[in-house]
């Protein structure tokens, strides 16, 4: 039964779905942010201001959410939609595979 409930749990770690990528803190070492905000930005105001942070950019980003804490846009490039995910510290493409 053990090893069932093992190979099942192996099993789970092994699926694409685990592939996404997290964003909870920052990469690359320390950081230190200064901020202030007036009001608070819902998810959707949030998803709106990284939306036009990478059209500034040149990346047509649409339908911008979140997951995992990393910016999950759909973009359009030469005709075609394909799902990315950004990094929101550094706006840098995180790859999913």
């Amino acid at each position: 039964m053990k090893r069932l409930a093992l190979a099942a749990l192996l099993a789970l770690t092994a699926t694409p779905s685990f592939a996404v990528p997290m964003c909870y803190a920052p990469r690359g070492g320390n950081v230190v942010i200064f901020e202030f905000e007036i009001g608070k930005m819902g998810e959707t105001e949030r998803a709106a201001f990284y939306e036009k942070k990478l059209r500034m950019r040149g990346i047509d980003a649409r339908q911008t959410t979140f997951w995992n804490g990393c910016i999950q846009t759909n973009v359009r490039e030469n005709g075609r939609i394909s799902m990315r995910f950004y990094d929101p510290w550094s706006l840098e493409e995180i790859p999913v595979n």
